[in-house]
């Protein structure tokens, strides 16, 4: 079991407070000195279900231990997956009831059944996201007992939710003292929805691989990076020909350059431009952004992802690569995207640019774009803004824009 146990409180009655059961026994013992069978019979029944239930309830969360297993926690808009709890009773005093909390939103990313979902009294205005919670009640758990029980949940859409701790109740059999315990799950536990995949085209992206320096025969000429040269013959263009060899009487010489394949593809994505609009305009570029990047992975071609700080990981660069780590990856950073996200900080490495690929920028709009500093480096024709609202152009730069929306086709 990988839980540990933070916090413990004790609640109980006012009848099981420790003077009100040292005055039972002083009226046991007054009433059995003075013969008064039937007062010194109640009080001392009375002082013994007492003592029983403050050390029962004092005791009963001893030794419990608690594990939350997800066994597929990455999943669609749609599905459902089944979540499994596991209980440990390790002391010989059984639990005669068990109450189990997590947090929960009816409104989150994926939520259990609404049978299990209950309101939080202890809910404050300061944390609106703690108003409602899962709870899961059980009659008994004898000694040295595991219990295992597992209930389904449903993905309704795009995010992240995330079990950090949970809360276990337990106590004597007459609710008179209660004790309740905060675990934390090393590490947190978490459900990952991804966006929701649309019908998307690749082709654009697939011809913007291919500038206007592409040959017919399918590859690429680096011209920064010559191979050899050879003599010269009435088919080479003239811009290949090797001045400076013809500057020194060498004769005509052409330059011959390594063949290089742009296959890889990265996207930039500007959260933060999206701050303060509507919600839909967000979720529906992340989706169509996450279909490009599936349709291009199944494609054969190498995507990456450079996504900014969110409310779960820092910012994150993924660089280009065709595996399905990677896949899964770029669309756990896509869940977990938020329109309060930081704006991008590190800029796109182009060390070799000859080598990079197409860069795409997201943005809602060329004038909202918060971070088109992080393509610095890449070459201009390598690069493009993908908007989901087009508008007077940003000055400062020389890319060329078009709507994401674009890529989108009706099913």
């Amino acid at each position: 079991m990988d839980s540990d146990k933070t916090q413990a409180g004790i609640q109980s009655s006012f009848l099981v407070h420790p003077v009100a059961i040292a005055i039972w026994v002083v009226v046991c013992v007054w009433s059995a000195l003075l013969a008064h069978t039937l007062l010194a019979v109640f009080s001392g029944f009375i002082f013994a279900l007492t003592l029983c239930s403050l050390v029962w309830g004092r005791l009963s969360l001893r030794g419990v231990r608690y594990e939350l297993t997800i066994p597929q926690s990455e999943l669609f808009p749609g599905q459902s997956l089944w979540l499994t709890r596991t209980v440990y009773n390790g002391k010989m005093l059984p639990l005669l009831w068990l109450e189990l909390l997590e947090p929960c939103d009816p409104d989150g990313c994926a939520v259990p059944d609404s049978k299990f979902i209950v309101p939080n009294p202890e809910a404050t205005e300061e944390k609106p996201e703690d108003a409602w919670r899962c709870l899961y009640s059980f009659a008994l758990l004898k000694w040295h007992q595991t219990l295992t029980f597992s209930d389904l949940w449903t993905a309704k859409h795009r995010g992240i939710h995330r079990v950090a701790e949970i809360t276990i109740r337990s106590g004597d059999g007459f609710s008179l003292c209660t004790a309740g315990s905060q675990m934390t799950m090393e590490p947190a536990r978490q459900i990952v929805v991804y966006p929701q995949l649309t019908e998307v085209s690749v082709d654009a992206i697939l011809n913007n691989m291919w500038d206007s320096r592409s040959r017919s025969s399918g590859y690429l000429e680096d011209v920064t990076l010559m191979k050899s040269v050879r003599d010269y013959t009435v088919r080479d263009p003239a811009r290949r020909i090797n001045q400076r060899l013809l500057a020194r009487g060498q004769g005509l010489k052409v330059n011959q350059y390594e063949v290089v394949t742009p296959s890889d593809v990265l996207f930039a994505l500007d959260a933060a431009s999206f701050k303060g609009r509507e919600s839909e305009a967000f979720e529906r570029v992340l989706s169509i952004l996450a279909s490009l990047i599936t349709g291009l992975s199944q494609r054969g071609i190498q995507v990456g992802l450079l996504a900014p700080r969110s409310a779960y990981f820092p910012q994150t660069y993924v660089k280009p690569a065709g595996g399905e780590a990677e896949l899964r990856h770029m669309l756990t950073l896509l869940a977990a995207a938020g329109q309060a996200d930081l704006p991008l900080t590190d800029s796109v490495d182009a060390a070799a640019p000859e080598l990079l690929g197409q860069v795409y920028y997201v943005a809602f709009s060329e004038k909202a774009a918060t971070s088109l500093r992080v393509l610095a480096q890449v070459p201009p024709h390598k690069a493009e803004l993908l908007v989901f609202e087009t508008g007077e152009p940003a000055e400062g730069h020389a890319l060329r824009a078009r709507e994401i929306t674009q890529f989108w086709r009706a099913s």
